[in-house]
C-alpha cells in the first residue's frame, strides 16, 4: 500500500473511532451537567461569522430577551482540524435547551440528543433545484450511500424550515425521512428572505451600489452570478462568457456586475475596454444587496433564482453545459420552462440578445410566469419568517 494509501486508511480509521466512540462518550459526560433549556445555541457549520441564515433569528430572540449563544464549527477551514471543534463542541451542545445548524453536519447524528433538547435545521438555501444529499446518493457529486449511513447527519432534528410546502418532498428525500417516515420539515418560510422584504435594506444597497460603483447611477443594472463548477473545494467559475461582447449587447444604458460564487477562489479578468460599464462585486457587495439593485439577473443552477423571483424581475438562464452538469449533479425538476420563470438559452449568441430583451422588463404573460414560480417555491416567505422561526423557539407556537 502506498504512502498515501496509508495515510488515508489511518485518516479513515482516526474519524470512525471519534464517531463511533469518543464523541459520544465526550457528549454523555456533557449531559452530567444540567441543561438551561431558555439557551439558543447557534452553530454556524462553514463560516467562522454569523451569517444572515441566522441573524434575523438571532436578533429576533435578543429583541425577546432570550439567552444566545454562537459556536463556530468552520467545516470549510479544512484538513482534520474539525474533529477537535467537534469534540469541544460535544461538552456544550448539552447545556442548550435549542440548538441551530445551517448546514449538514454529521456530529449531529453520531448520539441521541438528551431528552429536551430541539434541534434546528435552519438549511441555507431557499427552494429545491439541485440534488443533494441521499437524493445523489452513489452519483458522481454525491457521497457513498454506505458513508452517508455510517456518519448520519440528520436523525436527531425537531424541525427542518423550507420556503414552501412545495419543498417538503424533496427534504424528505435529500435528508433520508422517506426511509425514517419521520416528519419534521415545515414551510416556516426562510429566515434570511426577511431583509428583502425591509425599505431600510433596498435603499442601503442602492446607496452603497452607487458609492462603489458611481458608473451605474441612471443606468439599468445586469448581474451576473452562477453556480461553480466541481467540487466545492476546488470550485471553477462557469466559461463561454464573454464580458466584452455582453457589454456592447445590453448598451450604454446599462451596467454589468459580476458576482463569483463564495467557493470560486479566482478573479474575473474585466477587460480594460469596458471597465467602465462592468464590474466584479465579488468582494464589495453581497448577494442579498445585489438581488436589490439588479433589473435582470443571468444565473443558470443557482438556487439565488427563488430569492430573486421574490422582486418578479427577468431572469435569463445559461445552461449553454446543461447535459454535463446534469449528469453530474441532476435537479429535483426538469430543466425547463414548466419549472424555470424565464429565458433559457445555450449559446453565447442567445444570452446576448435575450439580456438586452430581459434589461426591458418583462410583458404581463412573464410577470404571471414569475408570481406562479415565486407561490410555488417562495410561498411562506412573507417578511415574518424568523418571528415564526422564534415563536417555535420559545414556545408560542407550534410552527
Amino acid at each position: 500500500m502506498s504512502t498515501s494509501g496509508l495515510k488515508q486508511k489511518l485518516r479513515e480509521a482516526v474519524k470512525l473511532i471519534a464517531f463511533r466512540a469518543v464523541y459520544p462518550a465526550a457528549y454523555a459526560l456533557g449531559c452530567l451537567r444540567p441543561m438551561d433549556r431558555g439557551l439558543t445555541l447557534f452553530c454556524e457549520v462553514r463560516h467562522g461569522f454569523l451569517t444572515d441564515t441566522y441573524i434575523p433569528i438571532y436578533e429576533e430572540l435578543q429583541r425577546r430577551g432570550k439567552k444566545c449563544e454562537v459556536f463556530y464549527i468552520h467545516n470549510n477551514a479544512g484538513g482534520m482540524s474539525y474533529l477537535w471543534r467537534y469534540l469541544k463542541l460535544c461538552f456544550i451542545l448539552p447545556k442548550a435547551g435549542v440548538v441551530l445548524i445551517d448546514d449538514t453536519c454529521n456530529l449531529f447524528g453520531a448520539f441521541r440528543l438528551r431528552r429536551g433538547c430541539r434541534l434546528i435545521q435552519t438549511w441555507h438555501s431557499c427552494g429545491a433545484f439541485k440534488k443533494w444529499g441521499y437524493s445523489i446518493a452513489g452519483l458522481s457529486f454525491g457521497q457513498d450511500p454506505e458513508e452517508l449511513d455510517r456518519y448520519p447527519a440528520h436523525t436527531n432534528y425537531s424541525l427542518v424550515t423550507v420556503s414552501s410546502e412545495e419543498c417538503i418532498p424533496h427534504f424528505n428525500e435529500a435528508f433520508g425521512f422517506d426511509k425514517s417516515g419521520r416528519r419534521c420539515v415545515r414551510a416556516t418560510g426562510v429566515a434570511r428572505t426577511d431583509y428583502f422584504f425591509d425599505e431600510d435594506n433596498r435603499r442601503a444597497s442602492f446607496d452603497k451600489l452607487y458609492k462603489n460603483y458611481p458608473e451605474a447611477k441612471g443606468r439599468k443594472v445586469l448581474l451576473y452570478a452562477p453556480t461553480y463548477r466541481g467540487d466545492a473545494d476546488r470550485a471553477q467559475p462557469p466559461k463561454m462568457f464573454d464580458i466584452e461582447k455582453m457589454v456592447k449587447a445590453i448598451g450604454d444604458g446599462a451596467v454589468l456586475l459580476i458576482k463569483q460564487h463564495g467557493f470560486v477562489s479566482e478573479k474575473t479578468a474585466i477587460p480594460a475596454s469596458c471597465r467602465d460599464r462592468a464590474f466584479d462585486v465579488s468582494g464589495s457587495m453581497r448577494i442579498e444587496e445585489l438581488l436589490f439593485v439588479s433589473d435582470a439577473v443571468i444565473t443558470d443552477y443557482s438556487s439565488l433564482i427563488f430569492e430573486y423571483s421574490l422582486f418578479l424581475r427577468p431572469m435569463v438562464f445559461y445552461a449553454y453545459d446543461l447535459d454535463e452538469f446534469y449528469d453530474y449533479r441532476g435537479f429535483y425538476y426538469k430543466y425547463d420552462n414548466d419549472f424555470l420563470p424565464g429565458r433559457i438559452v445555450r449559446t453565447e449568441e442567445d444570452l446576448y440578445k435575450s439580456c438586452a430583451s430581459a434589461l426591458e422588463g418583462t410583458n404581463a404573460a412573464e410577470r404571471e410566469q414569475l408570481r406562479r414560480f415565486r407561490d410555488r417555491f417562495m410561498g411562506s416567505c412573507d417578511g415574518h419568517s424568523a418571528e415564526r422561526i422564534a415563536n417555535y423557539i420559545t414556545g408560542r407556537s407550534k410552527r
